[in-house]
């Protein structure tokens, strides 16, 4: 009998189902490892990222913390007190800003002392960077342009309009005060007819703006920013005390 060569048996489908079940199989085990690999990569990425934030932040912070000198531009201020005076405070300020306003009505009392002993003269640098927050009408620079215009005619009454306007202070994005409302508390303040009646004409307004330019330019990163004799005061602003003490601190150097 000679020798039987092997036959091919036929296909079975049974077999070839088996198989395309395993290579599916294969496949989504594949897959399932490079979406873990992916997803590590990922995380580690973002881990990494939030590292990095976090440091910056606190870098920042801590630089932040430390009182800093700043070159003060003069040429675009207004003065209460004598120039003279042992302690120079210098106070950047948006008429808006509400934090300028408790600033403001914290500490008010003890400037105004301090000035009227001639211990202290307080500069004042008006700036608008929020106009945008008074729908329109540039409340910051408006207020800013009443001030300087009474600190240029009547500067001995110029701490009291500053402190009536941050007593009446509006609300962001809000309108602001009238150039009636305004008016009349100049008038309030002691401030005469004549000199209110400049207000409309914003003779000042470029002023306010070269102010903040000026502020910025010089380091000045928000409001309000109290300087004691060209440093930067990091106490507690919003509440009567540790500012005066501050400046008594500076005065007995």
């Amino acid at each position: 009998m000679s020798k039987q060569e092997p036959t091919r048996q036929p296909s079975d489908p049974t077999s070839k189902r088996q198989q395309l079940r395993l290579e599916q199989e294969q496949a989504a085990k594949e897959k399932r490892i490079r979406n873990i690999i992916t997803y590590v990569a990922v995380g580690l990425g973002a881990v990494a990222l939030i590292g990095g934030i976090i440091w910056a932040v606190l870098t920042y912070g801590s630089q932040a913390a430390k009182p800093i000198a700043v070159k003060v531009n003069t040429e675009y201020t207004v003065m209460a007190g004598k120039a003279d005076a042992p302690v120079i405070i210098d106070i950047y300020q948006d008429y808006i800003c509400p934090y300028c306003g408790q600033t403001e009505r914290a500490n008010q009392a003890d400037l105004a002392a301090m000035v009227a002993s001639g211990e202290v003269a307080v500069r004042i640098h008006p700036m608008n960077f929020l106009d945008d927050a008074s729908m329109g009408t540039k409340y910051s620079t408006r207020a800013a342009n009443a001030l300087v215009s009474v600190a240029k005619a009547e500067p001995d009454k110029m701490m009291a309009f500053n402190s009536a306007l941050f007593a009446n202070q509006p609300e962001e994005n809000t309108t602001g005060l009238t150039e009636a409302q305004i008016a009349a508390l100049a008038a309030q303040a002691g401030v005469t007819q004549a000199t209110i009646d400049t207000f409309a004409s914003l003779s000042y307004a470029d002023f306010v703006t070269n102010s903040t330019n000026a502020a910025f330019t010089d380091g000045i990163q928000s409001t309000p920013t109290v300087l004691i004799n060209g440093t930067q005061f990091e106490g507690n602003l919003l509440t009567a005390g540790p500012l005066k003490a501050a400046v008594q601190a500076a005065a007995a150097k």
